[in-house]
């Protein structure tokens, strides 16, 4: 096979997003080292404590619950390949490397977990329909969640990110964070802010119907 007939590397995934810095939003400095003219938010709540907890709410976020709960409603879910995309990595030369193959998990339901390269349509009252990317998962063992990008500029557009944390202290801990710009068809200014800060306030939500004895606002 010639060099122009190399195929793919088996991480490789169409990115239908309209931003860059893919996968920033797992980056340990992003609230001081942000994307450029992005702004960064991280949201932290407790959720109880022990085990059990953990995987309750892990059940929850991986399966939509915590959008559900918020009153978003997830919907043209086209599932991704999954290990085929586990998001960007790269050594210490810079050089990308190749993704782990994923374990299959599953909520109680029978629910497969979020995948890297799901697709998928937010509905929220009151705004207009977000198309999504899911561009990695976090499969730990003390620590749960995915990311997605944004597929169109109807609103802030960046990365969020949204995980579950068995801390050592055995406390459970639901965290929201990513990075967010105004849209380019615009919306600058006052308009600019106001559509960052209502998907920090969604995302707030949506960590916030993780929590023991919250209640769907759908």
């Amino acid at each position: 096979m010639s060099q122009k007939e190399q195929p793919k590397r088996s991480s490789h995934v169409e990115m239908p997003v309209v931003y860059a810095a893919v996968g920033a939003s797992k980056q340990a400095d992003l609230m001081r080292f942000p994307p450029e003219g992005s702004t960064p938010y991280e949201e932290q709540l407790r959720l109880g404590s022990g085990a059990e907890r953990f995987l309750l709410a892990s059940n929850l976020l991986m399966t939509w619950g915590a959008q559900r709960g918020g009153g978003v409603r997830v919907e043209d879910v086209v599932r991704g390949a999954g290990a085929l995309y586990t998001g960007p990595s790269f050594d210490d030369s810079g050089a990308p490397q190749a993704a782990d193959a994923v374990e299959e998990h599953f909520g109680p339901d029978g629910e497969p977990y979020l995948v890297s390269g799901t697709t998928a349509t937010l509905r929220a009252e009151g705004q207009d329909p977000r198309a999504v990317l899911v561009v990695y998962t976090v499969d730990e063992e003390r620590r749960v969640g995915f990311a997605w990008g944004t597929g169109d500029e109807r609103g802030a557009v960046g990365e969020q990110l949204f995980v579950v944390e068995h801390r050592d202290d055995d406390t459970v801990w639901a965290v929201a964070r990513g990075f967010l710009f105004a849209p380019k068809s615009g919306l600058l200014g006052l308009k600019g802010r106001t559509a960052i800060r209502t998907a920090i306030d969604a995302a707030r939500e949506q960590i916030a119907s993780l929590a023991p004895g919250a209640q769907s606002a759908e």
